[in-house]
């Protein structure tokens, strides 16, 4: 695992200001803290919110963070209608969602959120670089978004969660594309829009198809669903899922990486979900 800018040392202080902060997480393993460093441009201080937000974050958001058994029967059904993949993309790792669900049958809205957070955490903990990439790609497939889904989703709450995953997560977003777009998918994004930072709606692009991508990223990096030359989407999902299945004593922890309330100051702002955005890294 080499990096040129993260060093030990970065690492040593940032779990020693965790160790004095006895309300936040003890468990948080090197690689994690590898990869909030490099995300927040190894600032000390940037790292310290974006951890204390990470951490609070998940306390106040007990729905999609407990009962996340990986083998239960609506996290199952979850992963059978999502794909949460990454791909290399030259010096880039590329996110992908896709729902897979064209009537909605199995849509469960805080069940998906449970199964994408298992696997954001799988990521977070185990999933490891020769080279940390230096930034992320984030690609939306909203192929099986009709508006009928409204009805669906506590539109509120996953504006809570789209902010905190903006907040918290250790990535530097340099690219979001949206494909696959429906004609009425400006109802759909005026949902999310208002509380989007100006930096991330600058660098949003929309696609009719999967193909419009090709122009921003090598097709060799692409699953072969959008014309590119990796493994398709279904293909990785199920390695994917394979590998959350082996750690499944992990999600059994209703309280993985998680602050404790009665243990935080009263004197220490609560910075979760506050509005406030940390530092993008874009081109």
């Amino acid at each position: 695992m080499e990096n040129s800018t993260v060093t030990k040392q970065d690492i040593a202080t940032i779990r020693e200001w965790i160790s004095k902060e006895i309300y936040l997480p003890q468990d948080i393993n090197d690689l994690m803290l590898w990869k909030f460093l490099n995300s927040c441009n190894r600032s000390l201080e940037a790292t310290k919110q974006c951890i204390e937000r990470f951490a609070l974050g998940r306390a106040n958001m007990k729905e999609i963070y407990t009962n996340r058994d990986p083998l239960s029967e609506p996290i199952i059904t979850a992963f059978s209608i999502t794909s949460v993949v990454t791909f290399e993309a030259d010096k880039h790792e590329l996110l992908i969602h896709q729902l897979d669900d064209p009537n909605l049958d199995k849509f469960s809205f805080y069940d998906l959120l449970k199964a994408f957070t298992v696997q954001a955490d799988y990521w977070l903990k185990f999933h490891e670089y020769k080279e940390f990439p230096e930034g992320h790609i984030i690609v939306l497939d909203i192929k099986d978004y009709h508006l009928r889904i409204i009805p669906k989703v506590n539109i509120m709450y996953f504006r809570d969660f789209l902010l905190f995953l903006l907040e918290s997560m250790p990535v530097r977003v340099k690219q979001v594309h949206v494909v696959n777009c429906p004609s009425f998918y400006e109802k759909l994004f005026a949902l999310v829009k208002p509380i989007l930072p100006a930096e991330i709606l600058e660098i949003i692009q929309f696609h009719g198809d999967a193909v419009g991508i090709s122009k921003f990223i090598d097709k060799k990096y692409l699953p072969k669903e959008y014309g590119g030359e990796q493994s398709t989407l279904k293909d990785e999902q199920k390695g994917w899922v394979a590998k959350v299945n082996a750690k499944r004593s992990m999600f059994l922890n209703n309280n993985l990486w998680t602050a404790d309330l009665k243990k935080k100051p009263k004197s220490s702002a609560d910075k979760t979900m506050n509005g406030s955005f940390r530092t993008l890294s874009i081109d």
